[in-house]
């Protein structure tokens, strides 16, 4: 296909600077451009701006200076085409499990009752809570709330997932278990994905790129494209290739995590 011919990114970030006030810069000339279907995980030391740039992708935040456009529009407009998951599940404790994956739908006014009740069904049997769906969070297991939260961003329909460090918390077992499950929920509601981690093999195991930024202010250091074939399961962290795409992942994060420390000591 000639590159004239190919659809127009989704997201699409063009010399981004962000700053808070007068301060210095947080992120700076940040070129990004995200396709359809595009599993992107941001990994980087801490401070990079890893957070803030899924911030101001979703409209949370305003840049300093570039563009961003989301599907051809700016972020503060394009809100209904994307769905933030945050660190924390941020559940409601007073309310059901069914009740809090319907709580987006009813703030923006989403669909008749008896078809907010239908997607909420349809949107825990994709995360395998269809059973507790009476249950409050106080009953729910960590990787349960999380699940819950994914619900909750599934029942919007979005075209665009931003997920800062959504299984950060959770031991490696029940973390490897989730990506496995995100990825098959991938493989059915087809969405463009944002994933900021601190975690080399996981960002290999999702993804189909990987963002390296360094920090002081936040640039982007590398990328590296992931050639594993979806759907993938446990065999595919045995792989030679995977473990390949790790070391050399990790690699690259040990070198900026490097030039971080020297700025701080210079």
């Amino acid at each position: 296909m000639n590159p004239a011919d190919s659809p127009p990114p989704i997201v699409d970030l063009k010399d981004v600077v962000k700053r808070y006030g007068q301060g210095p810069a947080i992120l700076d000339g940040i070129n990004l451009q995200a396709r359809r279907g595009d599993f992107i995980s941001l990994i980087g030391p801490s401070g990079c701006g890893k957070s803030t740039l899924l911030k101001l992708i979703s409209g949370l935040s305003p840049i300093s200076g570039g563009a961003i456009t989301v599907d051809g529009m700016q972020p503060i407009d394009a809100r209904e085409e994307m769905f933030f998951v945050f660190q924390e599940p941020t559940l409601m404790p007073w309310l059901t499990v069914a009740d809090n994956v319907e709580v987006p739908m009813r703030l923006r006014n989403r669909h008749v009752a008896s078809k907010r009740k239908e997607i909420v069904r349809e949107s825990l049997a994709l995360v395998g809570l269809a059973e507790r769906a009476s249950y409050h969070p106080r009953q729910l297991s960590g990787g349960q709330k999380m699940r819950v939260s994914i619900a909750r961003a599934l029942s919007m329909s979005p075209h665009i997932l931003l997920m800062d460090e959504p299984f950060g918390a959770l031991d490696e077992m029940t973390r490897d278990h989730l990506n496995e499950e995100l990825l098959a929920i991938r493989q059915k509601r087809a969405w463009t994905a944002f994933f900021v981690t601190h975690s080399v093999a996981e960002a290999v195991f999702l993804s189909n790129r990987i963002i390296v930024l360094s920090a002081n202010p936040g640039r982007i250091h590398s990328e590296i494209r992931v050639n594993l074939a979806y759907p993938r399961t446990e065999e595919t962290r045995l792989s030679p290739e995977y473990q390949r795409l790790v070391g050399e992942v990790s690699v690259l994060l040990r070198s900026v995590e490097r030039l971080k420390t020297t700025a701080a000591h210079a």
